[in-house]
C-alpha cells in the first residue's frame, strides 16, 4: 500500500509510490508487456527492456526498406520460432516485396508473411490505415509493420488505440520529415546508416520514450550475433584446413573479416515472386490482399 503524506488539505497518497506514476528522470517501471528487441544495448535503453506490446512504435528514416528490417528482424525471428505462439506478420504497403531467402537465413519463418500491397494502398492513405486497423483486430497476427509516408495525427491516434485495445505490436515506418510532427507513439526512433568504416552499422536516436532524453545515439553492430557466429565458425574452419595442409598462415589472417555488405544486402527488401508470400485465409485482410493483387 502506498505511503501517505499529510497536508493541510487532508491525507493524500505518495504520488511517487503509485504504480502508474513514473518520474521523468527515470525509465518507466510499469509499461505493460514487452518483447526483447534482440539488441542488448537497445533493450537497456527502453522502458521494460524491449519493444512495447499494445503500443505504436514509430521508426523514422530517410528511405524506407533499408534499416527497419535490420532493426526488427531479431525480434520478429524470435516471435516465429518453434514453441512461440503462431501468427502472421502483416506488412502493410511495404516499398518492396521482402527478400524471402534472406529473411529465412536469419531465422524468420517466411511462410507467415502476409503482404498487403497494391495500387489502392499505394495511393490512398485512409486505405492503409484501415488495413492496419483490421490487421490489429485479428487474433492470428503476431505483429503489424506499416509503411505510412503520409498519415494525419488523428489517424495515428486511431492506430495507437487499436494497438492498445487488441494488445498487438505495431511498427510504423515514416519519413524523416515527420520528425517535427506531433505523434501519439509511445516510442519514436530515428534510424541512420553509419559512415566510413562503420557504413554497415545502424545508428539509432531515441526521439521519444517514457524516460529521460537519451542524448547519445545507439550504434548497433554491423553484424548481428547470429551472423557473427557464422563468420567466426567459417574462419575457424578455414584456419584448420590451412593448418592441416601444412600451409603457413599470415599473421593477420585470423583477424581478417569477410565483407559483410553483401550479406546484409539480403536483409534489404526486394521483389520476389508472389508465390513466396503467405497466402492467408478467409477474412477481411485476404479480401484486401486479393484486391491489391489485381
Amino acid at each position: 500500500m502506498p505511503s501517505l503524506a499529510i497536508s493541510k488539505a487532508g491525507v493524500f497518497p505518495d504520488i511517487a509510490a503509485l504504480p502508474a506514476v513514473w518520474r521523468a528522470d527515470e525509465l518507466a517501471r510499469n509499461t505493460g508487456a514487452t518483447r526483447a528487441t534482440g539488441h542488448a544495448a537497445l533493450d537497456a535503453a527502453l522502458p521494460g527492456g524491449g519493444w512495447p506490446v499494445g503500443s505504436l512504435v514509430e521508426l523514422l528514416q530517410a528511405q524506407g526498406g533499408q534499416g527497419e528490417w535490420r532493426l526488427l528482424l531479431p525480434a520478429l525471428a524470435m516471435r516465429t520460432q518453434p514453441g512461440q505462439p503462431p501468427g502472421a506478420l502483416v506488412l502493410v504497403n511495404p516499398p518492396h516485396r521482402p527478400f524471402v531467402p534472406g529473411l529465412a537465413a536469419q531465422g524468420l519463418d517466411a511462410a507467415r508473411l502476409l503482404v498487403l500491397q497494391g495500387p489502392t494502398l499505394a495511393s490512398d492513405a485512409a486505405a492503409r490505415v484501415w488495413a492496419c486497423e483490421q490487421a490489429l483486430r485479428c487474433a492470428g497476427v503476431a505483429a503489424v509493420l506499416a509503411w505510412l509516408p503520409q498519415v494525419r495525427p488523428e489517424q495515428l491516434r486511431r492506430l495507437q488505440m487499436a494497438a492498445q485495445n487488441f494488445q498487438q505490436p505495431l511498427f510504423v515506418m515514416r519519413p524523416l520529415a515527420a520528425q517535427q510532427e506531433a505523434s501519439p507513439a509511445v516510442l519514436r526512433l530515428l534510424l541512420e546508416s553509419g559512415e566510413g568504416e562503420g557504413a554497415d552499422a545502424l545508428t539509432l536516436r531515441l526521439l521519444k520514450r517514457r524516460g529521460p532524453p537519451l542524448t547519445t545515439p545507439l550504434v548497433l553492430p554491423a553484424r548481428p550475433e547470429r551472423l557473427q557466429a557464422l563468420l567466426a565458425a567459417s574462419r575457424q574452419q578455414s584456419v584448420r584446413r590451412r593448418q592441416g595442409s601444412g600451409v603457413a598462415l599470415p599473421a593477420a589472417e585470423s583477424a581478417t573479416q569477410p565483407p559483410v555488405s553483401s550479406v546484409l544486402a539480403a536483409l534489404v527488401s526486394t521483389r520476389v515472386p508472389p508465390a513466396a508470400v503467405h497466402p492467408g485465409g478467409p477474412g477481411a485482410l485476404d479480401r484486401l490482399a486479393a484486391t491489391a493483387a489485381r
